[in-house]
């Protein structure tokens, strides 16, 4: 019985390590570097450093500075692979100073310590609206001495400005750009992101979601795994290996499980609420920045209803305007979740959309952008 005992805790401590190693050992292997020409670190008032990586113009800088943020589980790898479609890249190469932003828990960003220092795994939705949408933006306005500056955000990176917009009214936002973002989670509980749901009370247990790790340990097969690809691609509109590298490296091997457990709660609730049942996007109708909502014709992570509907009221006065990429719209393929920015053709179908959508806000002024000095080199 006592060897029976040992031999399982050999098993699993095993099967705890290749967890653990194999994740690591993908990110080795495919391992890159971006672009940008400098790195700070934005100071966040609960004293995460969130680092901000700017791409300055390549000729005469033109307009505002634009934000660019990633998701859940993301980092600025999503705008900047190598050899991909890289809008970071783009949006330089049209002379804007633009900003890439990594959130707490993310690639650079940490909490400072000498060891572990993100740990332990408890911030949630709350803490990148309250706290880190705050501090970048804030801190952008300072680098730059601009009254206001533009938002473009993929997946949560949206959910987080649509949200900023409706309690910061004025805002120092000149315009908004939301990817493939979700706010309307009706019926969404029965969609294949579900599975969050089913996993609520392991989360409850463990501070990291294990389909994270479970992911980087199968990359290898992930392109024989169409039901799971196809959650997060469109096949047919993107190339193996920027899928097999984006998610070595451009997905985190481990993130909060709150801000997990955040998701269920929308999907669970119906409701993209904080978790007083206070709606994220009260009073957007009456919040003047103007904002883009763009969905993909074959995003299953966030389908177009859930997207598209946070344009359906506005103020009398404020733009709101909404996209479906895809074959109908003229596009060569119809486009997924991450293909929105890494797709084949995203450098020439999508990201010409975003810099027109930039320009033309561009002259939008600021009531309220006076920064105030909060940064951590």
């Amino acid at each position: 019985m006592l060897n029976f005992i040992l031999d399982v805790i050999m098993v699993c401590a095993i099967g705890c390590v290749l967890i653990y190693v194999l994740p690591s050992l993908w990110s080795y292997l495919e391992s890159a570097e971006t672009k940008q020409d400098r790195t700070i670190f934005a100071l966040t008032d609960d004293g995460w450093r969130i680092a901000l990586h700017n791409y300055a113009p390549l000729g005469p800088k033109i307009g505002k500075p634009v934000i660019l943020c990633h998701g859940i589980a993301g980092n600025r790898f999503i705008f900047d692979l190598n050899n991909a479609p890289s809008l970071a890249a783009y949006l330089r190469s049209q002379n804007r100073d633009v900003w890439v932003a990594e959130l707490r828990g993310s690639g650079c960003s940490g909490r400072p310590g000498l060891l572990l220092s993100d740990y332990p795994l408890n911030w949630n939705f709350d803490d990148h609206l309250n706290y880190d949408v705050e501090a970048i933006i804030r801190n952008v306005i300072n680098e730059t001495g601009t009254d206001s500056v533009h938002w473009v955000g993929h997946s949560m990176g949206g959910m987080l400005i649509e949200a900023y917009i409706s309690r910061k009214k004025p805002s120092c936002v000149a315009s908004a750009v939301a990817l493939g973002s979700p706010t309307d989670f009706t019926g969404m509980k029965t969609h294949r992101f579900r599975h969050v749901v089913r996993i609520e009370a392991m989360l409850k247990i463990i501070p990291f979601n294990p389909f994270q790790l479970l992911i980087k340990c199968f990359l290898p097969i992930l392109r024989f795994a169409p039901s799971l690809l196809s959650m997060i691609v469109s096949p047919e509109n993107i190339e193996w290996w920027v899928v097999r590298k984006i998610s070595a490296i451009g997905t985190e091997s481990v993130s909060s499980s709150a801000l997990w457990l955040d998701m269920a709660r929308f999907l669970s609730g119906d409701k993209f609420a904080d978790p007083s049942g206070k709606p994220y996007l009260e009073g957007i109708e009456e919040s003047k920045t103007p904002l883009l909502a763009i969905s993909g014709a074959k995003d299953i992570m966030a389908p177009q209803k859930a997207v598209l509907s946070v344009c359906e009221t506005s103020a009398d006065d404020c733009v709101r305007e909404s996209l479906i990429l895809g074959k109908q719209a003229g596009m060569e393929q119809d486009y997924g979740h991450v293909d929105l920015l890494l797709g084949t053709r995203a450098r020439e179908e999508v990201f010409p959309i975003i810099e027109r959508w930039l320009a033309r806000w561009d002259c939008v002024t600021s009531q309220e952008c006076k920064g105030t000095p909060n940064r951590d080199s």
